[in-house]
């Protein structure tokens, strides 16, 4: 019996030749990507009984850290927190240790070489699972599980059943990852995946460019999933060509892998799609949005913050402007796609349009963005749980950025079709 892509990542990194769904693990890991949260970890360790906090790190090259979340800090307690974190990191010896000129860290990590295909790489951040779009089996963890993480470079996995999603059919040009990854919860509900390892595969794959890929596996924790993975292929190595010379391990499914399910999707007929509040699964065809008043609009996040995204706003908002009483926020995953944009010239082309930029990183995506009781906001961000973005009184609708862009031209949300075909 073959192995899925998680299963193999698993058993190499537990010294195994084999292993099956619901097998627990010890596994050493590539790599740690520690924020805000190790904060917390060093309290912990401190509440338990060692004074200095943890005693060391397994391996200071492996440990990658960052300040990250808001920065500059939004509040005495993150401002607090970076002081800490640099104290840490110099204590450490950290080699990679990431201060003013940061951004999401899982951007980050792929930013600067810190992920790669076959890896099994976790951080204390939901969203860690972004990084199967590099074909590396990331995870998000708590900060107790950090502790031991970072003290020994190893931790235990219960080894996920496998579901395979079957994209066929390209993208038209108005669609995005998040679309994709809307309709399957809307139409699956989002705990379709829930413990699972998920493997992108079919033709529309194929066509599907890397910022499409990080988005699908972004929001492979919206629907529950351990891991959100792609195969690395020709598309994957083409990204990775521009970097250091580094030797990996792809890994590919075997041909009799066994898989809990399939579930397909054409995308090529897909329409737009909108979750309203307050739930990622609420999702409901564009036609039934449309025309509903909007206050704020946003694009970014570690979801929907990379060139891509940002260019199709461009694209959208060229010679016209925001409409009065519309906020547009744009917020880019990390300095390195904020500079991609400002090399393709488009936050010049998005200032005269009316939009604002805000510094790379989570703010855009949670209280960085403050909405007021009775206020709508259209986000092409992560989630859109009541109160996220500020008051529990204000309704967060989820799209794309084409959606969201054309939806701030137009004061209302909108569909992107009808300035895209």
């Amino acid at each position: 019996m073959g192995m899925t892509i998680a299963e193999k990542i698993l058993a190499r990194a537990a010294g195994k030749a084999m292993v099956a769904p619901g097998e627990y693990l010890d596994c050493k890991l590539d790599g740690i990507v520690a924020m805000q949260g190790f904060v917390e970890t060093h309290n912990h360790a401190i509440s338990a009984g060692l004074p200095q906090g943890l005693p060391k790190v397994w391996d200071p090259e492996k440990l990658i850290m960052m300040i990250e979340h808001h920065q500059p800090a939004a509040s005495l307690k993150v401002a607090q927190r970076g002081v800490l974190l640099r104290e840490l990191a110099t204590r450490y010896r950290i080699k990679n240790f990431y201060d003013s000129t940061c951004g999401i860290a899982h951007q980050m990590m792929v930013d600067h070489g810190h992920a790669w295909p076959g890896q099994l790489v976790i951080g204390c951040d939901s969203h860690t699972v972004m990084l199967g779009g590099l074909n590396c089996a990331s995870a998000g963890i708590g900060e107790t599980e950090l502790a031991y993480a970072a003290t020994f470079g190893e931790l235990w996995f219960r080894v996920p059943e496998t579901l395979r999603i079957n994209v066929t059919g390209r993208l038209p040009r108005w669609l995005c990852g998040k679309d994709i990854m809307l309709h399957l919860a809307g139409r699956n509900g989002a705990d379709f995946g829930l413990y699972k390892s998920i493997e992108f595969t079919g033709d529309g794959v194929t066509h599907m460019s890397m910022d499409n890929r990080f988005t699908l596996s972004d929001h492979g924790i919206e629907i529950g999933a351990k891991f959100a993975l792609f195969e690395c292929d020709d598309t994957t190595r083409e990204f990775l060509g521009h970097r250091d010379d580094v030797a990996f391990s792809p890994v590919s499914p075997d041909e009799d892998a066994v898989y809990c399910g399939t579930i397909t999707v054409d995308v090529s007929g897909l329409a737009p799609q909108i979750a309203a509040p307050h739930s990622f699964e609420n999702n409901l065809p564009i036609e039934d949005a449309v025309g509903v008043r909007i206050q704020q609009a946003s694009i970014g996040s570690c979801a929907n913050g990379r060139l891509e995204d940002i260019e199709i706003a461009a694209a959208i908002l060229r010679g016209r402007k925001v409409s009065p009483g519309v906020r547009l926020l744009i917020s880019p995953a990390s300095w390195n796609e904020y500079r991609k944009c400002i090399d393709a010239g488009l936050p010049q082309v998005l200032l005269e349009a009316g939009a604002q930029f805000l510094s790379p990183g989570c703010g855009v995506c949670t209280k960085g963005a403050y909405l007021a009781p009775g206020e709508t906001c259209i986000s092409a961000t992560t989630r859109n749980h009541q109160g996220r973005m500020g008051s529990p009184e204000a309704r967060i609708y989820l799209a794309s950025p084409a959606t969201v862009a054309w939806s701030a031209v137009c004061g209302m949300i909108a569909d992107p079709r009808d300035v895209l075909a």
